[in-house]
């Protein structure tokens, strides 16, 4: 864990816990900085130390003192320098076993040992190692496999998206939902049902290149452009052109959106922002820059263990059994796969560098735009809600009704996972859904009648969600 992380190879890592309250000790700390060189070579050592100490095994026990020694001076530094006295027992009371097993069985000292453990260990070692493959392989097939009723279309960078359409054929605008980043299709379900099967809006949800059973075929550098030109492709081919759109988007995909909204002016009804990304926010925020490197360091981490196979040891994150029970296992197939992190991070790597270099301020929207916020969201970062607030007048150009409405009690992810928020959410949507429609009916005649009809369904819908 010290090797892949950064603090450790800069040699940033001992002046850093040297200078902490809990851990520290101020001369070390001062040696530190007066002979950085030398505070290098030790951070350096220590950790040559302790990734090739498995070396003990090998030379035929001739390595076992002095790799003891080095670890046991080590832990008696700890328990001096940062006041782990603890080390000084606990990692030390292993180190007979260590000699032990290291001596040669030709040493008078271990005569009789058996190491036929030796053996077994590593037979149960490969069998763990083909059993993860074989999990791995197995969850794969479910997420490349899809649902029964998806479909997939392709876009003109040769991506393959899988999508799935559902709801009623009437003349209702359709809802075309965009994840976030490292998200699947299926957090929306609480929100896709409530419009499939309680209003007249179709919905359509579907995979960015790379997740789930989407399939990434270009070889050209990633930039937000791709996503934004195959969301645009999958409207044009998927979504009668009779029939308005229009954009839901979650985070990330709310930046998506935005961007797609300026290619289909003459196709969209309306915006659903759901806690969504704004391109300032690395430079405004301070809160999601100070967090914008943890989060690339974890993509990058978890990308690459899930490709050696480890998906079958990851836990199953407790927001997950608060989807619908149908998606949950399809969900966590797609969340232990390398897949969906690489994706992740190529969108990430993409977003720092274009988010750094927004300049002025968010483009006129023509066309009406709904921010759902999570309460919690705006109250741990209040320049976030200004960030809304912003991007709310960008829709103020559009006919109909526009602005942000806070969600009680939810954070970013459980505005979609948890069922009481999702449907709160629903409800605001068919609300603001209803409303603009009977101002297109009112500004469009004939047309605006039929939709002015349509929007009786969603707004009944909204009643009962508030009732709910």
């Amino acid at each position: 864990m010290k090797l892949v992380g950064d603090k450790w190879r800069d040699a940033s890592a001992l002046p850093g816990v040297m200078r902490t309250r809990t851990y520290g000790c101020e001369p070390v700390y001062r040696l530190t900085q007066r002979w950085p060189r030398t505070s290098k070579a030790v951070q350096h050592g220590v950790l040559a130390m302790e990734c090739l100490f498995p070396l003990v095994h090998v030379a035929g026990g001739r390595l076992t003192r002095p790799l003891l020694a080095a670890a046991g001076s080590f832990h008696v530094a700890n328990g001096f320098v940062m006041g782990l006295g603890r080390f000084m027992t606990a990692f030390p009371a292993m180190h007979p076993m260590v000699a032990y097993t290291t001596a040669p069985a030709s040493h008078p000292a271990v005569a009789g040992r058996d190491d036929r453990a030796v053996g077994a260990a590593g037979v149960l070692l490969a069998g763990a190692v083909a059993a993860g493959a074989l999990v791995a392989a197995q969850r794969r097939a479910v997420v490349l496999e899809g649902w029964p009723t998806s479909r997939t279309v392709v876009t003109r960078h040769g991506n393959e998206l899988m999508y799935e359409a559902g709801g009623p054929d009437s003349d209702a605008p359709v809802l075309v939902f965009c994840a976030g980043l490292a998200s699947t299709s299926e957090h929306f379900a609480w929100i896709t049902e409530r419009f499939a099967h309680g209003s007249r809006h179709a919905v359509v949800s579907y995979a960015r290149a790379g997740y789930a059973g989407s399939r990434r075929r270009t070889g050209a550098p990633y930039g937000l452009a791709e996503s934004v030109d195959d969301l645009e492709d999958l409207v044009r081919a998927v979504v009668p052109e009779h029939r308005a759109v229009v954009l839901v988007g979650h985070s990330l995909g709310g930046e998506l959106i935005r961007r797609a909204a300026e290619r289909l002016p003459e196709r969209l009804a309306g915006l659903v922002y759901l806690d969504p990304s704004h391109p300032a926010e690395l430079q405004r925020s301070d809160r999601q820059r100070a967090g914008a490197k943890d989060l690339r360091d974890t993509l990058t981490h978890v990308a690459r263990y899930l490709r050696l196979g480890t998906g079958v040891l990851m836990s199953r994150p407790g927001w997950l059994d608060r989807l619908p029970t149908a998606y949950r296992e399809k969900v966590f197939a797609q969340y232990t796969d390398a897949r969906l992190w690489q994706a992740a991070r190529r969108e990430w790597l993409a977003v720092e560098k274009e988010f750094a270099e927004f300049t002025g301020t968010v483009a006129p929207v023509p066309v009406p735009g709904l921010i759902i916020a999570a309460q919690q969201t705006v109250d741990q970062d209040p320049e976030q809600l200004l960030m809304y607030d912003e991007l709310a007048r960008a829709h103020e150009g559009g006919s109909g009704r526009s602005g942000v409405q806070v969600l009680e009690g939810a954070d970013h992810d459980s505005m979609l996972t948890d069922a009481r928020h999702a449907h709160r959410a629903a409800a605001l949507m068919a609300e603001f859904l209803a409303d603009g429609l009977r101002r297109g009916g009112e500004a469009t005649g004939t047309m605006g009648a039929t939709r002015t009809t349509d929007a009786t369904g969603t707004a009944d819908m909204a009643r009962t969600e508030a009732g709910r």
